[in-house]
Formats: C-alpha cells, structure tokens, sequence
C-alpha cells in the first residue's frame, strides 16, 4: 500500500509518493500537480477545495477560506489572528480554548478542520491516481512551527483519515530530495520561501547523514504579504480614480488580492503587467462603466516587495548566528518555495551566499518529493534500485510527461529499527527544576539521549549473492526549532530543552508536592527564549494526577520530557521513591482531543467534497 508525502502549504498542496522506484509527484483529474489550499462552502452544503473553491475568492470570499496554514496553533489574541481578521474575508471568531475558528455558512470549523478538507482533497486525488485505498503519509511542517502548530497539523491530517507516520521539517524533505547521492561531505543551506513562512535551515551532508545545523524562520512571511502590497498599492488606484476605498469593502479587496497574485507571478517572466479593474465588479456606484487599467513594471514590484525580502535575509543572518558558522561554509544553496521565483529573490539569494542557487528540481513540488521518499523509507513500502525526481519545469505549468528524469538516490533499506538499536538507553538521573507552587528536588543533570548519539550512518546488511548492494537509508539529524521551558517562582523560566538541541531528545526534571496529601501538580510549559515566562508562546500544562496522599515535600515525581523525531513532545511520570507510574497528561492549549477530531472525522466523512 502507498504511503503519501504531502507538502501541506499556505498557498499550495503537493502530494507525491514512491511507486515503482520512482518518485511520482501526483496530479488531479485535469492532469494539474499544485492543489490550491482554498476551501469554499456552498449553500447547499457541498464543499469545494482547490481549484474549484479557489475561482470562488472573488465572487464568495467570505465563505471561501484561504492562507489558513499561517494561523495553524495560534492564540485568538496572538497579533497574527488580530492581522489576519482585517486582511482576510472569511469571518473569524474565538473558540472555546481561546483559538481562533472559521464561521461559514452558519457552522464554525476548527483550523485543523479546515486543513483536513484539503488533505481529504489530497487523499482523494492520489487514492484515484494509484487505484488504491490510501490510510498513511508523512506532513510536512516549516522548520520553526512550535508545538501547537505541529499538534494542529498531526490533527488535520487525522480528520482526513490519514495515519501521520511522520512529521517532517519542510527544509530537511527538500534536503532529501536533493542530496540522497552525495557520498562527500557538504554543507548546505536551504532557503525556503513559500505562501506564508519563511525557514533558513543549515545542514551538513556526510554520507546518508543529514544533520541539521541550525534553522530559523518566520511563520508569518510569504507571497502572501507580497501579494498584500500590490493588492494595497491597487486600492490606491482605485481611490485616485473614484474617491472609494476598496479597503473597505472584504469582497472587493479580495478581488485585488487574486489579482494582485497574478500580477506578481507574470513579472517573474515578464517586464509588466497589468489588469483592467472593473468599477462596476469593485463596488462603485451602480451604473459606472469606468474601469482603472492598472499597470506594474517589474521594477516596482521589486521596489514594493524589497523590505519583506530583506526580512528573509535578517532570518538567514539568525540561523548562520546559531550555527556560529559565516556564510562562506555552506557550499549549495537550495530554493524552495513558490516565492523563490521572484527574480529579485534569485539574485539577493546569490548575492547573500555567493553561489548560484539550485533549483534543479521544482520548488513548488520538491518538498513534496522528499516528503516522499522519506514515507517510503520509514514504511519499506518500496525497496528501489533509484528514485528519479520529477525535473524543474522551465514554467510554472506542470512538465511533461517525457522531459528527462534525474537520478538522485540509490536503493532504500530499512532506517527505522537500526535507529532505535543505536538509542541509548534512557537516563534515570534527576536534574532540578523549581516550579510553583511546587517544592524541588534536585539532583545531577542527565546526560543527552539524543539524536547526535546515531549520527553516523548505519552500515546496510551484506546483500545475497544475487541482490544489488543495498546503500543505507538517510539518517535524519534535526533540531529543536525553540528552547522547551516551564515556569518557575517569580514567573521566570527554567529551561527543559534548548533551542537547536539535537532530537530526538529527552530531558528529566523532578517536582515534588507543596501541600500535605497533595495527589495533583499542574506544570505549566511554554517555547521561547525569552527569560520571563509570559513573553514565550504558551503551550499548556503537564497535570501529574493520581499521587499518594504524603506529608508535603515528601512525593517527588520525575517527569521526562521527550521530543520525538517529528519535533513533538511526549511526557511522562514516575514517583521517584516508590517507582510506581504517574498520571502525566499533556493539555495543549486550543489542540483538539480525542473526543473532538472524532466527531470532526464524522463531520468531513458525511461532507461531499469536490474539486
């Protein structure tokens, strides 16, 4: 059964698989590869995704949802949901947990609700490419998505009926894509610049070893803010011409918002371009049949777009800062991202690193790719001698399908369960960790189960006499995107899990009971660095429950926290003196539980969808 690599993004959805030993990057019935992340609601309760739903921008916006990958995990008092509901046409509201939710058509959807449409959608296209029931696939995520935004996904992908094997940093799947034949070693950097994020992840390659350096990233900066200064500089257009704000109207201005996207992506190959704006279609007084012709050159557009580009390049500085490595270490350059095909972009990019980027394989599709290949080598679903990667297309369309095939990896082996024969065994020791109201006991920090300890390359098995030498599977060495912390007396923090520590990981700290017969400690965790615990993003609280009534101080509970390889964290407990096992339950803040993305799968399972 094929396992899918999807690359779930703010504009775009690719899916691709292993089949056959090649990497197949699948398309919909018309034949078209990129499936827009748009989702509309109908009145007669159909729901239209990708390019269906998005043709409905401009006529329905407020009931047609789009960029919603950007608002995955966020707070409903976050400043990013307070920009999104003056940019954005669909209604917004506050949920339960104080996380944002969609409100169409009279029903309110959770975001991950809204992402699991267009991974049913996803689903549904590869399920009917291949002839064959799909239940498994690896989501990719920006390198910098925090907890939430990880748990937010892994729900998404629940509600579509998918088994998330995986989640994968988007940097590291395109590193993948690009380097599985490299038997030298090389550092690259990956520049991955798409609809609404933007990552800088820093590798070196040795082998089948890629180890992440460092990453840094904004997940609230993309081709969409692009889009929003043309989008701006057009309104002012049209309040010239008639003395109307269009900025006031969410049906019109999404109209310029569609508009302006077309524009940016015909000045990537062409000089200008232009658009009629239709007064009558933009809310000006009925019976006008004056249009604003609209025209851009390239170099205003360059012009327009130029902060929010320097912006990727501060991100850039940041990760060289981490990796404490100069620019001039890192051999390639990777592009990623639909963004990437700005041309001011492709020459700021060889300006900053020095060398010409790479962009061999599509960047709207190669997250996607690695994606791939990783869900075939973590599941064995295919042993191939080669994965040909589906080539770059000289356009935006698709390529054809006779263009020429590149080689780039050679025969996949089980990396899995070598991996977990080379773990160390977990620490028992202690280390402190003052939280209030609780009391503490500390002891020596324990050393690092992580993943630095398995970097070099397991050797694959001798092959028989009649099989092809097998290379070893790529040994995925990612890091932390942001320090892991708890709260401490005062308000400050103390720090589990550093920022850019090597995972997967797992670190110790034991509390103990401040009151007599206490049998329950809440600990509060939060990502950041900031050394005052509310200036981080608050993740939720670990409830340790079912603890032996005891004088105070006297239960001390060791509580592990894991960071697995897709960057999530797990806990545990055990009461220290008796060796009896916790009850360590993990409260994500606005993250639905068991209960809640059952009846969500129920709700999409009886929602038709179409494309």
């Amino acid at each position: 059964m094929a396992v899918l690599g999807i690359d779930l993004g703010t504009t775009n959805t690719v899916v691709a698989t292993v089949r056959g030993g090649r990497v197949q990057v699948l398309s919909d019935e018309l034949g078209r590869r990129l499936l827009p992340s748009v989702v509309s609601f109908q009145p007669d309760g159909e729901v239209l995704v990708g390019h269906s739903a998005k043709d409905r921008r401009v006529i329905d916006a407020v009931n047609t949802v789009s960029s919603v990958k950007r608002l995955l995990g966020r707070s409903w008092r976050s400043p990013e949901i307070e920009q999104a509901r003056s940019r954005f046409a669909f209604v917004l509201k506050e949920g339960p947990s104080h996380e944002p939710r969609i409100s169409a058509r009279g029903h309110e959807y959770t975001l991950s609700e809204i992402s699991g449409f267009v991974l049913r959608r996803a689903k549904q296209i590869a399920e009917s490419s291949l002839g064959e029931s799909i239940e498994r696939a690896v989501l990719t995520v920006p390198a910098n998505f925090n907890e939430l935004q990880r748990g937010a996904t892994k729900v998404a992908g629940s509600v579509a009926g998918l088994d998330v094997v995986r989640i994968v940093n988007e940097p590291t799947a395109a590193a993948l894509a690009y380097g599985l034949d490299r038997a030298e070693k090389e550092r690259i950097a990956i520049y991955d610049f798409g609809g609404g994020t933007f990552d800088c992840t820093l590798l070196e390659l040795s082998g089948s070893v890629f180890e992440v350096l460092a990453t840094a990233g904004d997940t609230f900066l993309g081709g969409d803010d692009i889009d929003m200064v043309i989008a701006e500089r057009m309104a002012q257009a049209f309040l010239l011409a008639y003395r109307q704000d269009l900025r006031s109207d969410p049906q019109a201005f999404e109209r310029l918002r569609v508009a302006a996207e077309s524009i940016k992506i015909e000045l990537s190959t062409r000089e200008r371009a232009g658009v009629r704006l239709r007064a009558t279609a933009l809310g000006s007084k009925a019976g006008s049949t004056s249009d604003v012709d609209f025209v851009l050159t390239r170099a205003e557009l360059e012009a327009l777009a130029a902060p929010l580009v320097e912006r990727t390049f501060a991100v850039c500085e940041e990760a060289l800062s981490i990796a404490n490595q100069p620019v001039t270490a890192f051999d390639r350059v990777v592009l990623v991202g639909g963004s990437t095909r700005i041309p001011l972009v492709r020459r700021n990019v060889e300006e900053f690193f020095g060398t010409p980027p790479l962009d061999r394989v599509n960047p709207d599709e190669v997250v996607a790719v690695g994606a791939a290949v990783l869900a075939a080598a973590l599941t064995e679903t295919s042993r191939p001698r080669a994965i040909p990667l589906p080539p770059s297309p000289a356009s935006r369309g698709s390529p054809s399908d006779d263009e020429e095939e590149v080689t780039v990896a050679t025969d996949l082996t089980s990396l899995l369960a070598e991996r977990e024969k080379a773990r160390t065994p977990p620490p028992s020791a202690l280390a402190s960790a003052p939280t209030p109201p609780l009391g503490t006991h500390s002891t020596s920090l324990p050393p690092d189960r992580s993943a630095a300890a398995v970097a070099a390359p397991t050797p694959a098995p001798t092959p028989a006499s009649n099989e092809p030498l097998r290379r070893p599977l790529p040994v995925l060495v990612d890091v932390t995107p942001r320090a892991l912390v708890v709260e401490t007396a005062g308000g400050f923090c103390d720090t589990i899990v550093q920022r850019n520590a090597k995972i997967p990981c797992e670190r110790t700290r034991a509390f103990t009971t401040s009151a007599d017969k206490q049998t329950l400690v809440r600990v509060r965790v939060a990502q950041g660095e900031d050394p005052a615990f509310s200036q981080n993003t608050f993740l939720g609280e670990v409830e340790l429950s079912g603890l032996r009534p005891a004088p105070r101080g006297e239960v001390v509970i060791q509580v592990r926290f894991e960071v697995d390889e897709s960057g999530t964290m797990k806990v545990l407990a055990m009461d220290a003196s008796t060796g009896r096992e916790a009850r360590a339950t993990l409260q994500l803040v606005g993250i639905s539980g068991a209960e809640s993305v059952g009846a969500m799968r129920a709700r999409q399972s009886a929602t038709p969808i179409a494309g």
